[in-house]
């Protein structure tokens, strides 16, 4: 190695042994900071507690001494406004004759008067008969009381009230605050007729507030925010008034609370208590400048010792700093390659050891790290494209062996089977139609986490279902069907667990060969098709549902009843009818072709209907996508008859619309009548004469509405009951002429071969043949 080297070595090496330093030097130095600064931060605010603490404690004591004597005073004047002289002078004028019964009166006003109770006068005032009684003895009001004073008394707005007076002070002197206890007579008239008023001694009533201490002082204001009591300075005092913190506590909506604020330059902590008895504020402040004056030999004492832990934490740096450089000096020798890898700029600069290992170790991982990654990732995109065109059928039988063997899918099987996961219905879901492909991704990923892998390909969705093709070892044909079973079952349990979404899937016929899997995927869409007559979550086998083929007549006489139904716009009956053809379709052995072509009739039977009444249909929204095309997705009995009443609705709506209202009034109170009484002997006469109308106009609306008359209508009528008592009872046809108002069954049995073709005894046996097979 050269001398340049060397000296490149050798900087190279102090400028990470001085990294290293300040890393060791910075761990032990950041948490000696930061415990010395919590615990000085930490030992103040408990010094402040303690301290807000106590004087809350303090105020509250005071609070309660002083409450305490005002209750004994208002209870002792309670007692007085009982006593019986108060009660009698109360009601009479006093004259000359009635000073024996002041004196009672003065004596009962003394005797109350305690001064260590703070009470110094006792006056009682009689506002109608204008005078008033005190120590002073008896006097009128207009000579004695100071009219101003007065007007403050009578101005108390509840039975008792604590008020206060103040009086400015002169030359200097502070001003006074006089406090009085004023109750009125009557107590609760908003007009009273007298007053009693107790003027209390502030130097007897104040003796129980504690001096200034460490724990502040204390000061009493009244309801006005007047300093009735205090211990500070005539300075501070003044200072005091003029700020706004006396304002802003007595603002507060709270009964009790602290603020901090400054007076002056120096900063105060203000616990206030606001009394629920007379409205008084107790207030207590503190200067939180001498309480952190205290807490500063804390402050010093933590300083040294983070001092002399620092000084401990830079040697043991050092030390730190060698051992661990020792075994990367090592390895940057190995590394390091003379006129290798220099800093960008002057080429001669040297650099950090750590950054030429790592560009040397990067240069080796991020290739082999491309090609690894670039290599998954063709093999991820090909897998599912290569189930894909398996399941399509483009997949020769040599290139699904090579296909399969490259993408690690096991061959050993003995039975495979496709299964088709679709989504019953989005209706009652939180989910809209445009969530449906992310929706059948989501439970491709849980059917990929549901299915062990050493029994199925790769999941795959194609078109609106999710498609896996799944294997197994099972000795049997009825165990491999019972696992598929309990799978399939837990998948559908995932999928409502985690997307609150029920779906369906449709089994294949096991094969045994993958070059079947295209028509395995045909029979597991064929079997989702049978989930119209079935509930939603269903698994259905193909070779359990499909039906064998027979000839099922399709139920036209209840179709023409339900376009009847339309047409004179009977929205119940029209429901009705709809769902009895949707449960005769399904509890027939049908086709899923055969349903279609049932459903498809039924709905251009329908649509045909506006056309005949030339009636426009602008209220169906087809959503742009062909009716045929919506048909074909419905998926259950429910959301059948939901959309056919979606188609139903407008065109109803379309009949109201298109009719005269008047003929198609009159000819729904005939068919009504005509439904309703078929059993009697009815007549167009009576029919118009029950609706007030002449015959012929009647005849004149059922043409127009209905382009039939009322004979012809009743007729029918009563062939299609005639029709559905041969279908759903055992009633002889004589009793059915009788009950049809027929002469003679021979009557009956000529008009109803005549309106279908047949006896009604070969109606009943023929429908009886259909319904058992």
């Amino acid at each position: 190695m050269t001398e340049e080297s060397e000296i490149v070595m050798r900087l190279k090496l102090s400028r990470y042994h001085v990294k290293l330093f300040m890393l060791c030097l910075l761990l032990g130095s950041i948490p000696v900071g930061v415990i010395g600064i919590f615990s000085y931060v930490k030992s103040s605010s408990i010094i402040e507690s303690k301290v807000l603490q106590g004087n809350d404690q303090l105020l509250h004591q005071t609070q309660i001494q002083l409450e305490n004597t005002l209750k004994i005073i208002d209870f002792s004047i309670f007692q007085l406004v009982n006593a019986q002289p108060v009660s009698e002078v109360l009601q009479m004028p006093i004259q000359a004759r009635d000073f024996p019964l002041v004196d009672k009166v003065l004596e009962t006003l003394q005797r109350i008067q305690i001064y260590e109770l703070g009470i110094r006068d006792i006056q009682l005032i009689n506002i109608d008969q204008n005078w008033s009684i005190s120590n002073k003895g008896y006097a009128r009001l207009d000579e004695f009381t100071d009219a101003n004073r007065l007007a403050l008394f009578t101005s108390i707005d509840r039975p008792f009230k604590w008020l206060t007076e103040t009086i400015a002070g002169k030359d200097g002197v502070l001003a006074q605050t006089n406090i009085y206890l004023v109750k009125r007579f009557p107590s609760y008239s908003a007009k009273p007729t007298a007053l009693l008023v107790t003027q209390m001694s502030n130097q007897e009533l104040f003796k129980v507030l504690p001096k200034s201490s460490e724990l502040g002082s204390i000061i009493v204001l009244d309801e006005q925010g007047n300093i009735m009591a205090t211990d500070l300075s005539s300075e501070f005092d003044t200072a005091l008034r003029d700020s706004s913190l006396l304002q802003d506590v007595l603002q507060q909506a709270e009964l009790k609370g602290y603020r901090v604020g400054e007076i002056g330059e120096e900063e105060y902590g203000f616990t206030f208590r606001k009394s629920s008895y007379n409205g008084w504020t107790y207030l207590s402040i503190v200067s939180l400048d001498s309480i952190k004056r205290e807490s500063q030999a804390i402050g010093w004492a933590t300083m040294w010792a983070c001092l002399i832990i620092l000084v401990l934490i830079v040697v043991l740096s050092l030390q730190g700093a060698n051992k661990m450089y020792s075994p990367l000096r090592k390895l940057y020798q190995k590394t390091a390659v003379p006129g290798g890898d220099t800093a960008e700029g002057d080429p001669r600069e040297p650099q950090d050891e750590f950054l030429v290992i790592e560009r040397r170790m990067e240069t080796m991982s991020q290739n082999n790290m491309h090609m690894t990654s670039h290599v998954q990732m063709l093999r991820h995109q090909l897998k599912p494209f290569m189930i894909f065109k398996l399941v399509q059928g483009e997949l020769t039988g040599k290139e699904i062996k090579e296909q399969l063997q490259l993408f690690g899918y096991s061959q050993q099987f003995r039975w495979l089977a496709v299964v088709a996961v679709q989504i019953d219905t989005l209706e009652p879901t939180r989910y809209s139609e445009s969530d449906r492909d992310l929706l059948l991704f989501a439970i491709s990923n849980i059917v990929e986490e549901t299915v062990p892998a050493e029994h199925r390909l790769n999941p795959v969705v194609i078109d609106q279902s999710q498609v896996t093709v799944i294997s197994g070892n099972h000795e049997s044909l009825d165990a491999f069907k019972d696992f598929m079973y309990e799978t399939i079952k837990q998948v559908q349990k995932n999928v409502l667990t985690f997307l609150d979404l029920p779906v369906s899937a449709g089994i294949s016929r096991p094969f045994k060969t993958y070059d079947l899997t295209s028509k395995a995927y045909a029979e597991g869409l064929d079997a989702l098709k049978y989930r119209i007559t079935k509930d939603t979550e269903t698994i259905l086998f193909i070779e359990n549902e499909e039906p064998e083929t027979q000839m099922v007549f399709f139920p036209e006489h209840l179709e023409k009843q339900l376009v009847e139904a339309v047409k004179f716009a009977d929205d119940r009956r029209a429901h009705a009818l709809l769902k009895e053809f949707l449960q005769i379709l399904s509890n027939r052995e049908l086709t899923h072709n055969q349903m279609q072509n049932w459903l498809m009739k039924l709905l251009m039977d329908l649509l045909y209907i506006p056309e005949q009444q030339d009636a426009t249909l602008s209220s169906l929204d087809t959503n742009a996508i062909p009716l045929y095309l919506q048909l074909k997705r419905l998926n259950t009995l429910p959301e059948i008859e939901l959309w056919f009443m979606q188609i139903v609705e407008p065109i109803i709506q379309s009949m109201d619309q298109s009719k005269e209202a008047p003929y198609h009034k009159i000819s729904n109170e005939v068919i009504r009548i005509i439904q309703s009484e078929y059993d009697r002997e009815l007549t167009l006469e009576e029919c118009a004469s029950r609706l007030n109308y002449h015959s012929s106009y009647i005849r004149r609306a059922l043409k127009k509405s209905m382009n039939i008359n009322f004979s012809d209508y009743l007729l029918a009528y009563r062939m299609d009951v005639a029709k559905k008592w041969l279908e759903e009872t055992e009633m002889k046809i004589a009793d059915m002429a009788r009950k049809l108002q027929y002469n003679n069954p021979q009557n009956f049995i000529r008009y109803f071969k005549k309106s279908t073709g047949m006896t009604p005894g070969k109606y009943r046996e023929v429908w009886l043949s259909e319904n058992e097979s």
